[in-house]
């Protein structure tokens, strides 16, 4: 009967996720106030690109990254707007700044704030705990605005990143009292343990 007992107890063991086991959040999340960064063709003749550092807690796969767009529907320097129709491009890098996966979206409104969201299941990214960056940028001589949170280093654990290339880069980290940018990154559950069928189980204490 004691026997019997611990090969339940193993079991159970095995088949706890990990995400039992340890705390980890199932979204990273900031939020803007008033800050509204540049995104796209500038008047200098520059591209902007928009990032943030995170850092993740735990072992996961990333599902979804978003960022919060804001159309105002008009020209600026004599730069048309970002509109409906449009591709934007989101990465996600390691600490290096290497790119690990790549997701476009083509924008399906021409006013307002919303979230967009790059959709990166198919690109199976189990990632380990760490500090990533994520980006975006534009395809086209247009620009629109992303919102951050200016009025203070809210987010600790990251910092904003800003290219003058788009997504070419280089992408350079911005000082703290420059904000953060908003984004929400949703992993998918964490990497579970292998599962074992019960010969197995018996096989590995034997």
């Amino acid at each position: 009967m004691q026997g019997w007992r611990s090969y339940l107890l193993l079991i159970a063991m095995i088949t706890i996720p990990l995400s039992a086991l340890a705390s980890c959040p199932d979204r990273y999340e900031v939020l803007g106030d008033e800050g509204k960064a540049w995104l796209g063709m500038n008047a200098g003749g520059f591209i902007a690109g928009e990032g943030q550092s995170f850092y993740l807690e735990c072992a996961c796969q990333v599902v979804t990254v978003q960022f919060e767009l804001i159309l105002d529907g008009l020209t600026w320097y004599g730069v048309p707007p970002l509109g409906s129709g449009d591709i934007l491009f989101g990465e996600i890098k390691l600490a290096t700044g290497l790119t690990i996966a790549t997701q476009s979206i083509v924008l399906d409104f021409d006013e307002g704030r919303r979230w967009i969201t790059f959709d990166f299941s198919t690109d199976n990214l189990d990632l380990g705990a760490g500090e990533y960056i994520i980006t975006c940028y534009v395809a086209s001589a247009k620009q629109a605005r992303m919102s951050y949170h200016q009025a203070e280093d809210i987010y600790a654990e990251g910092i904003r990143y800003i290219s003058s290339n788009g997504g070419a880069g280089p992408w350079t980290p911005a000082a703290p009292e420059n904000g953060d940018l908003a984004f929400r990154v949703n992993p998918l559950g964490y990497v579970p343990n292998a599962a074992h069928s019960w010969g197995q189980v018996k096989a590995l204490y034997r």
